[in-house]
């Protein structure tokens, strides 16, 4: 299962997990680095990247400025 938020390829394109349906067969929804939204992803048709893909965070996740270390 693809957690919220995970960074991912979604046929040749970097995308990100915004929403996931998990009755049935789990599918995600994802919001490609061109802003459009792809509905009911299979994880079949998604592959975790390691990297953040270049997507900044999300509003109210912090920034590197605001962590403690």
């Amino acid at each position: 299962m693809l957690r919220l938020g995970t960074k991912v390829r979604h046929h040749g394109q970097d995308a990100m997990v915004i929403a996931r349906t998990l009755g049935g067969h789990p599918s995600y929804d994802l919001r490609l680095a061109d802003g459009s939204i792809v509905k009911y992803a299979r994880e079949a048709d998604c592959e975790a990247m390691l990297s953040d893909g270049g997507f900044r965070p999300a509003a109210g996740t912090g920034s590197a400025e605001g962590r403690p270390g």
